[in-house]
């Protein structure tokens, strides 16, 4: 029997954050394959061994971008001779003060859920590169066998301007004008389409509230609707797979997307288990796929395939180990 490795993960306990949740339960899915002991707090990584109790033959640092807002900061980690990977999600948080990190830590492996842009950011450390999109727990990201009573539906972040339209309320978060310009235009031009439903972001640091359109809620709300729009933030980086283009398809609803190259490498193919669209078109092609249910059926159907075929938190689980042995 092959021996588990025994895996030490820096991380903080965000998952009390209901927005979070779905990146702790992809890291928690890892328990399943290798021996993980967690760390939360600021410290020396010496003291913090000798505290565990075990010599780890793997140390994952989670994201460190906004100042440690994810993960704890960890010193020393450059004073011990053990295999070291991190995190990284946000491309855009201070690329020279992630350089300094990947250096003066000494990472051997680097996973982000970006592939492309990462390419574009970090072009030098491409080798040391591991895509980890981002998946799904098909314990509640499943077909729940509602009615569809939802033809359209938009949820996420979005920019408003308040004096330009008052159609609904505000975003408690509101992005730089732009990053999510497909999303901004299909509220703007679906906003008084009949059956058209948005429902903003509810805060990066919001707890589980029974008012909250999260976990199971989101899940049932995504399996009602016909039609779901997203897109991955716009930048000169190139777009990005974000949670969102994992979760409508695993939902059983039809995806309607901006697409980009890192979800064209993940298998997303345009008319066979996704639609694409842009600014120009989407109205169009929403109001096609709606029109036509045998063909939206059979997309949607194709969709939930490749999701739970090929994009769950088990398959991420194994990728991660696989990639974490290679260094070995």
């Amino acid at each position: 029997m092959e021996k588990r490795l025994k895996i030490l993960v820096l991380i903080k306990q965000f998952g009390i954050y209901v927005k979070h949740q779905p990146k702790m339960e992809m890291i928690k899915e890892i328990e399943k394959y290798a021996d993980i002991y967690y760390w939360h707090k600021d410290g020396h990584i010496k003291d913090i061994i000798r505290q565990i109790g075990i010599t780890p033959d793997f140390i994952f640092h989670y994201d460190i971008a906004w100042n440690y807002g994810l993960a704890p900061n960890v010193q020393g980690l450059n004073e011990v001779d053990i295999k070291k990977g991190c995190f990284v999600i946000d491309l855009h948080w201070k690329p020279e003060e992630r350089i300094r990190y990947f250096e003066n830590v000494g990472i051997d492996i680097i996973f982000s859920p970006t592939k492309h842009p990462f390419y574009k950011v970090f072009p030098q450390y491409k080798d040391k590169h591991s895509w980890l999109p981002w998946s799904i727990n098909p314990a509640i990201m499943k077909d729940w066998k509602l009615k569809k009573s939802i033809d359209y539906l938009l949820m996420g972040l979005v920019y408003t301007e308040p004096n330009k339209k008052n159609l609904f309320s505000l975003p408690k978060q509101i992005p730089p004008k732009g990053r999510y310009e497909f999303r901004d235009k299909v509220l703007e031009k679906m906003i008084n389409e009949p059956g058209f439903v948005f429902h903003p972001h509810p805060g990066h640091r919001v707890r589980q509230s029974d008012s909250l359109l999260v976990n199971e809620k989101y899940a049932k709300e995504l399996n009602r609707s016909k039609i779901f729009f997203t897109c991955g933030s716009r930048s000169d980086i190139g777009g990005v797979a974000v949670l969102k283009f994992f979760e409508a398809p695993a939902c059983k609803t039809l995806l309607l997307a901006e697409p980009n190259e890192d979800i064209k490498d993940l298998g997303f193919i345009d008319g066979k288990n996704y639609v694409a669209a842009n600014v120009e078109n989407v109205v169009e092609k929403s109001k096609y796929y709606l029109d036509h249910e045998e063909l939206r059926t059979k997309i949607t159907e194709n969709g939930y395939k490749l999701i739970h075929n090929h994009h769950t938190n088990k398959h991420r689980a194994i990728e991660f180990i696989s990639e974490v042995k290679k260094l070995f």
